[in-house]
């Protein structure tokens, strides 16, 4: 079984903002593919000066380990089996090694894309993550943690909840331009497909949907900025907690 011990995070970030902040909150950044969660979600971690973790890698990562094994995530005896055998860590909060061997680009190719929100929807799997996510929140004196269920599941009492939306065709633009950046072609076309089946999968799954936090800040990210992003979410932590929701 993927334990505890089997999975460490390192943080080395510099202490460049907000230095009067209590170490100990708790931010969920939750939302869609596209919708530029993880870079935002990563520069905030950075300027409070708390960890990060994708948590969407950690999913990747255990698809990729299903693909390598040609296991169909239909075979839940088997994914019980090959998860007790598997040893998944990530360090600096996105780097991932998997069973010893970095796959941190790897995670990030098509056909793991293809198949993720099929392996993320596996009960099984969701639960074994949801646990390592909670044991690493727990064991943090301060964390930024995006994904599709963090505010709703992982960490439901988290001090500040977002939720990042994006127009659809905004979302395969920002996709694409990663995969270019990469070295994919892949047609603006196909990245819609893509985007679009995930988005179906994510939130008609029974375990864990995409859902918006009834506490959470839902900001609409498609006529803004990285920077106007980052901003915003560091504006409404310098505010504090209590404020309306918008």
């Amino acid at each position: 079984m993927l334990k505890k011990r089997d999975l460490s995070i390192d943080s080395e970030m510099k202490n460049n903002m907000l230095p009067d902040l209590d170490r100990s909150l708790r931010i969920a950044i939750d939302g869609p593919a596209g919708a530029g969660k993880s870079t935002v979600a990563r520069e905030v971690a950075r300027r409070l000066n708390v960890k990060y973790l994708d948590t969407g890698a950690m999913y990747r990562a255990v698809t990729l380990k299903l693909l390598q094994k040609g296991i169909a995530p239909s075979a839940l005896p088997q994914i019980e089996r090959i998860l007790q055998q598997t040893v998944l860590e990530v360090k600096n909060g996105q780097k991932v090694f998997l069973d010893g061997v970095d796959v941190s680009d790897e995670i990030r190719q098509p056909y793991v894309n293809n198949l993720v929100s099929q392996v993320a929807a596996i009960p099984l799997v969701r639960s074994m993550m949801v646990k390592m996510q909670q044991a690493i929140a727990a064991n943090s004196s301060g964390i930024v943690m995006d994904g599709r269920d963090i505010a709703s599941r992982v960490m439901p009492n988290a001090d500040y909840k977002f939720f990042l939306a994006a127009a659809l065709p905004e979302r395969a633009r920002r996709r694409r331009k990663e995969q270019l950046e990469r070295g994919l072609e892949l047609s603006l076309e196909s990245v819609i497909a893509e985007i679009t089946e995930r988005d179906r999968i994510d939130s008609q799954r029974s375990d864990s949907p995409l859902v918006v936090d009834p506490e959470a800040i839902v900001i609409d990210t498609t006529a803004m900025s990285f920077e106007a992003v980052v901003e915003r979410i560091l504006e409404i932590v310098r505010a504090g907690p209590n404020i309306p929701l918008q």
